[in-house]
C-alpha cells in the first residue's frame, strides 16, 4: 500500500479526542504496515504542509518522527490540503498498488473553496486515475460527518468514525488492509 495521510491540524483538532487520538492511531497503523508499503504525511489548517515525504515502510522512525511532529492551530483550508495530498499521492503512485489518499479530520472547512460540491468536484476524477480516499473522523461536538462520508464516497474509498483508542485499533491495527482499505 501507498499511503498518503492528511491530517487537518486546524485550531478545532486541538483535542485530545481529535489529533491527540488521530496521532496515536497513525502510530499504531506504522507498526502494522509490511516492507513494501510506503507512507507520506501532509498538513492543512490556514496553510499546508508536507510533513514526510514517501517514505517506506522500513523507515518506520522516520514516519514517527514525522506523526510526533504534528500540531494543532490555525483557520481549515482543506481543499488546498486535499490537492497537495493528491499531487504526493501522484508522485508516488505505483500501477497495481493501492494507493490511497486517507484524510484524518472533524470535517470542519472555513477557508477557500468550503462548500461540500467546490470540494468534492476534484476527487472522482482521482479516483478514476487510481488514487482513492478513505477518510476517518475525530472528534465530538462540531464533527462534520457528512462532509466526510461524501468524501470517502466520490474518493471510491471508505469512512470510518473513532471516538476511541479501542475504536482506533479496530481500523488501524492488524487487520489494516482488510478493514482500512
Amino acid at each position: 500500500v501507498h499511503l498518503t495521510f492528511l491530517v487537518d491540524v486546524s485550531g478545532s483538532m486541538t483535542s485530545e479526542d481529535k489529533l491527540g487520538l488521530a496521532k496515536r492511531s497513525l502510530h499504531l497503523m506504522v507498526n502494522n504496515l509490511g516492507e513494501e508499503d510506503s507512507v507520506a504525511i501532509a498538513t492543512y489548517a490556514g496553510s499546508t504542509e508536507v510533513i514526510l515525504e514517501p517514505t517506506s515502510a522500513l523507515n518506520k522512525d522516520a514516519i514517527h518522527d514525522g506523526i510526533d511532529r504534528l500540531s494543532s492551530g490555525g483557520g481549515t483550508h482543506m481543499d488546498s490540503g486535499m490537492k497537495l495530498a493528491y499531487d504526493m499521492a501522484a508522485k508516488s503512485y505505483v500501477p497495481g498498488a493501492e494507493n490511497r489518499v486517507i484524510v484524518l479530520s472533524d470535517g470542519d472547512a472555513n477557508i477557500g473553496r468550503t462548500g461540500y460540491d467546490e470540494i468534492l468536484s476534484t476527487i472522482a476524477h482521482h479516483a478514476e486515475q487510481g488514487i482513492t480516499m478513505t477518510t476517518v473522523g475525530f472528534g465530538m461536538g462540531n464533527y462534520k460527518d457528512s462532509m466526510m462520508e461524501q468524501l470517502a464516497n466520490k474518493g471510491d474509498g471508505n469512512y470510518f468514525y473513532i471516538d476511541t483508542f479501542e475504536e482506533s485499533k479496530k481500523v488501524f491495527g492488524e487487520d489494516l488492509s482488510g478493514n482500512m482499505l
